[in-house]
């Protein structure tokens, strides 16, 4: 129940985040680049580093996948989760969507507590992608080869 209390308050920050504003420009050009399966690899939270665990049988690799025209889909690791993403100027992000609810492991936890707080993006040359959230903390991911 959780899961879903977090992915229907990210349904609806990005819209309360919208009012009042005028119009946001997409970057293109940055939709591309992101286009693509990432895979997450790190966090950084203040002083604590956590590296992806080892694989287990039955459990997904925490990733997300950006798709053509906004659309999102990305696994925890024990969850389909769908939605969309907006990009504008200066590196800004919005994230949003809904997904399953089977019993996370702390790693998606993890991933999925810090999606609802994802506001900058910085893309890295060496195929590296990093959300950051609460002052300064990043989700760190690699590109997957398709």
């Amino acid at each position: 129940m959780r899961n879903f209390n977090l992915w229907a308050v990210l349904l609806i920050l990005p819209l309360l985040a919208s009012c009042g504003k005028t119009a946001t420009t997409i970057n293109t050009d940055v939709d591309k680049e992101l286009t693509g399966k990432w895979v997450l690899e790190k966090v950084i939270e203040e002083n604590d580093t956590i590296i992806k665990p080892a694989g287990k049988n039955g459990l997904y690799d925490v990733s997300l996948t950006f798709k053509e025209k906004g659309e999102l889909e990305a696994t925890s690791s024990t969850n389909y989760l769908t939605g969309f993403y907006e990009t504008a100027q200066l590196n800004a992000i919005h994230l949003g969507g809904d997904g399953t609810e089977r019993e996370e492991t702390s790693w998606g936890n993890t991933f999925v507590n810090a999606l609802p707080n994802v506001n900058i993006y910085d893309l890295k040359s060496n195929n590296h992608l990093v959300l950051f959230y609460n002052n300064n903390s990043q989700l760190i991911f690699n590109r997957v080869r398709q």
